[in-house]
């Protein structure tokens, strides 16, 4: 009989890697999905109440994932 060690997947990083459009890195072992924003609009009014993030760089896009507005560093 085989012990249920032997059936543990090792590997905790998974095979694939995730859309950044949609997804952030979460640390080393895991992904989030980005906070959705239903129009540009309300994407917009977030950055405007946080102007730091503004100066790092961060804008409004549309996902091709979800087709939901997020904010991050996306390049098309």
């Amino acid at each position: 009989m085989r012990s249920k060690k032997s059936n543990h997947y090792h590997n905790k990083i998974p095979p694939f890697r995730p859309d950044p459009e949609h997804w952030t890195r979460k640390g080393p072992h895991g992904w989030k999905a980005k906070v959705a924003y239903e129009t540009e609009d309300d994407a917009c009014e977030y950055l405007q109440l946080h102007p730091k993030i503004v100066a790092q760089g961060y804008r409004a896009y549309q996902c091709k994932v979800c087709q939901k507005w997020h904010i991050g560093h996306f390049a098309e």
